[in-house]
């Protein structure tokens, strides 16, 4: 495909989507929703691993003097609906669930969602991430009715400069933002902090568990594989894992649970045919909920930059090792050394030896990286794997 040819076809396509939400616009927003008191409105429709980057400053919202009188309603990305309804009932009055993959191919689900969203009023709504993204959270802002619209001023990764512009306006507020690159977590924290003008203590994110019995099976000993992640040149090959897999049971003792998705059936069949040994196959087959439990007991984490890697830390219990090409280098990974020295990575070759440049890593892959995964070896994981569990005695 051409350049001018892929153009054409992006331009189109943003034309189609426009005339969709112009239209959505017009059948939606016919007359103004009436402003309940009291009433706050949180946007969050990313990722699992943005969730558990976020999630601990809904608590720290609810108890703040400024908004403890609140009822506060998250439209959330179904995706993580079990986690969040678990972990954040008791802060969070009411949830609305939002299918992004439905809202953004099937314009019948996003008239029904938005005429849901859009029945009541706020006085107060809030949209706090910092890659804002037009078609989606900004032109559900822009539906809604409150007395105040507050998000951040944001960057360019997820929208287009002449989509910001129009967008801006849709919000009453827009909070500063340093404009640099920021692990995901203390960006979270600067808007919160700026919004409600105080210092916020938390270092880090934090998941507490209580104690439940599993409908299955866990060994006494075991490594954890996860082998998905959400875009194909996140994924490390399978063959690899199952190499891996082999080494940590045969030399380090370590039983092996693989875990992912649904989406991930035909990785774990293939994991299947190339594994010597017995394993528990846990792919598609628990809940994110069940999952974190799985995490808990475990005694290593192995797996692409993914949402597993957040959920690992944020439990605080087990070592996690990330198989990485780079990809948003400062924001989601890696961690800082002051919030966890238990989370490890194996970068592409590329990387690794400019280890001790942040600066240069973070601008060249902070919003994103094209270096290819595999071209990180079995050797270099297995070396790693050697140096955590050292450390681990």
């Amino acid at each position: 495909m051409s350049f001018g040819f892929r153009r054409f076809v992006l331009f189109l396509i943003s034309f189609v989507k426009l005339w969709q939400v112009y239209c959505l616009r017009l059948l939606i927003n016919k007359s103004l929703s009436e402003v309940k008191k009291k009433s706050l409105l949180i946007l969050k429709l990313d990722e699992i691993g943005d969730y558990v980057l976020f999630r601990n400053f809904i608590e720290i919202l609810k108890k703040s003097n400024k908004y403890k009188d609140y009822k506060i309603t998250l439209l959330g990305n179904i995706i993580w609906k079990s986690l969040a309804e678990k972990l954040d009932g008791e802060f969070v009055d009411e949830f609305i669930w939002l299918d992004r993959i439905k809202f953004n191919r099937n314009i019948i689900y996003s008239y029904r969602k938005l005429k849901e969203v859009t029945s009541k009023g706020y006085e107060l709504v809030l949209s706090p991430a910092y890659s804002r993204e037009f078609f989606c959270t900004d032109n559900i802002v822009k539906l809604i009715s409150a007395k105040e619209k507050i998000g951040s001023i944001g960057d360019l990764s997820n929208i287009k400069k002449w989509q910001k512009k129009i967008s801006d306006y849709y919000y009453t507020m827009l909070i500063p933002a340093r404009n640099e690159i920021m692990f995901e977590f203390y960006r979270n924290k600067e808007f919160f902090e700026s919004l409600l003008r105080e210092k916020i203590q938390i270092k880090k994110p934090y998941i507490e568990l209580e104690s439940k019995k599993l409908s299955f099976d866990l060994p006494k000993k075991y490594a954890i594989l996860f082998i998905g992640a959400s875009s194909s040149y996140r994924k490390w090959n399978i063959e690899n894992f199952t190499k891996v897999g082999e080494y940590l049971k045969s030399k380090c003792g370590y039983d092996i649970v693989l875990c992912g998705a649904l989406s991930d059936i035909k990785g774990a069949k293939k994991f299947k045919r190339h594994f010597k040994y017995e394993y528990v196959d846990l792919v598609g087959r628990t809940s994110i909920v069940d999952l974190l439990y799985v995490i808990y007991k475990g005694n290593l984490v192995i797996a692409n930059e993914t949402s597993a890697a957040h959920l690992t830390v944020a439990l605080e219990m087990t070592s996690v090792l990330i198989i990485s090409n780079g990809n948003h280098y400062g924001r989601f990974t890696p961690y800082p050394k002051d919030m966890t020295n238990k989370y490890h990575v194996i970068y592409h070759p590329q990387i690794e030896k400019d280890l001790d440049n942040y600066k240069k890593l973070s601008n060249s892959y902070g919003y994103g990286s094209k270096l290819n995964i595999n071209e990180i070896s079995v050797e270099s994981v297995m070396k790693k794997i050697d140096e955590v569990l050292n450390e681990i005695k």
